[in-house]
């Protein structure tokens, strides 16, 4: 039985894609990863950082994320002043995690709009793989 979890350990090692990071010019980080825990349908979370503030965000809402970011569309959900809002213009996009009316942001250049939605999207497959539809 360990042998078999080690191997089970080492595939889902594998499978789990690292985090991805940016940090820009201000020295401030995003980082985006899956939040690797079992989950009902549409329940699974992909967190979001932006320094040491975090936001963790359901997949149907990550899903919407990366179809307007993959349009070039802004995208906010950040209700009553707690949240993640994605503003989005020809020069930058400005990530931002909102907690408690304070928002923590990090501003990227427009060139990488597609790694996120790349690295987001690889995050969402992920935890989405946790999704467990019987529960």
């Amino acid at each position: 039985m360990k042998d078999f979890r080690t191997a089970l350990g080492m595939v889902l090692a594998e499978l789990t894609p690292q985090p991805w990071t940016y940090t820009n010019t201000e020295n401030v980080t995003l980082r985006i990863e899956p939040d690797c825990m079992p989950a009902g349908r549409d329940e699974a979370q992909v967190v979001f950082y932006v320094g040491d503030v975090m936001e963790w965000v359901s997949t149907p809402d990550v899903q919407r994320l990366v179809d307007a970011l993959t349009a070039g569309e802004s995208w906010d959900d950040s209700d009553y002043g707690w949240g993640l809002d994605v503003e989005v213009d020809e020069e930058k996009v400005r990530v931002s995690i909102v907690q408690d009316r304070v928002p923590a942001s990090v501003t990227l250049p427009s060139s990488q709009r597609m790694p996120l939605v790349s690295a987001i999207r690889r995050a969402l497959d992920v935890a989405r793989g946790w999704e467990d539809d019987s529960r």
